[in-house]
């Protein structure tokens, strides 16, 4: 038996756990009529582990082989391309996502009691209940977090380049891929963010917001955040603050799920400060022609900026 092979059963058998074995046990256990002779070559005949699951299945108790047990069930064999353990447990951890599609808000509520809002094309990743010392989950996009309290279970929210550590608090995050920014505002509680780049630490408290920036790697915090102007978005306003032109364009399509292409390279140099409270698609691309003195035109479902 592979040298690895044998140490992820012996530690599954010791109660511990594997994403590799929970992936096999999950198939197991979900399609017990697949285990067979070609896949497993085990001490005690395939009808055994068979029975075996169905006995788990109607008790729903979590199982772990005995030091006995461990020296019959070592000679387990996998071929065909199966690595890893056994994590005999009834209940599975899954991992869910979150999607809030171009032009929607969703509204999501965890295992804990945190309650999340996404904005428009933005994605999360967490699993289904948590389970550990911390609670983490990923975000891609923005969202704003009312998190609920567990001192000993911190929250931790992952993006590609800030790490975001509370116990209880809510903020927002802004964090799309690909944008010369991403940034952290604090409604309430005390929020600390991590540079994932740096390592570099800051700690945020209500009315001040935090931003990376990815040209220089760096942490900026910024204090007298007036505290109503934090996820204006679920409001359906939209705010721009000396923001470059292709990054207000990205909004304006997520937003509203429309296309948009600027014509006039030489446009894209330009910033924007605008605040756009609940108007519709034309209007907010007529106002930002205003402003960068641009003119646009709808062809075939286009807004083409010139």
């Amino acid at each position: 038996m592979p040298e690895k092979l044998h140490q992820d059963i012996k530690l599954f058998l010791e109660g511990k756990t594997s994403l590799k074995g929970q992936e096999m046990w999950n198939n197991w256990y979900d399609h017990p009529e697949s285990i067979n002779e070609n896949e497993v070559i085990i001490s005690s005949d395939t009808s055994k582990l068979k029975k075996e699951i169905r006995a788990i299945k109607k008790t729903n108790k979590v199982i772990f082989l005995n030091s006995r047990n461990w020296m019959m069930a070592a000679s387990i064999l996998l071929a065909a391309g199966l690595l890893g353990f056994f994590y005999m447990s009834s209940e599975t951890i899954t991992t869910k996502q979150y999607t809030a599609g171009l032009g929607q808000h969703t509204i999501v509520t965890l295992s804990d009691g945190t309650r999340i809002w996404l904005n428009a094309g933005s994605f999360l990743k967490c699993p289904s209940r948590f389970k550990g010392d911390t609670r983490e989950v990923y975000l891609t996009g923005e969202a704003f977090f009312d998190v609920a309290k567990d001192k000993k279970h911190p929250f931790i929210i992952h993006t590609d380049k800030m790490d975001t550590k509370v116990l209880g608090t809510s903020f927002n995050i802004h964090a799309y891929p690909g944008q010369a920014t991403q940034e952290v505002s604090v409604l309430t509680g005390r929020v600390n963010v991590k540079s994932t780049v740096t390592d570099e630490n800051v700690y945020v408290t209500p009315g001040q917001k935090v931003v990376f920036k990815s040209k220089n790697s760096s942490l900026h915090a910024f204090s007298n955040i007036p505290m109503n102007s934090i996820s204006l978005w679920r409001k359906n306003i939209i705010v721009f603050e000396d923001t470059p032109l292709p990054e207000v364009i990205a909004t304006i399509k997520r937003n509203y799920n429309i296309t948009v292409a600027v014509e006039n390279k030489n446009l894209n140099n330009l910033r924007i400060s605008a605040y756009f409270k609940e108007l519709p698609a034309n209007q907010v691309i007529g106002l930002v022609c205003n402003i960068i003195n641009a003119n646009y035109k709808l062809e075939s479902g286009v807004y083409r900026i010139e």
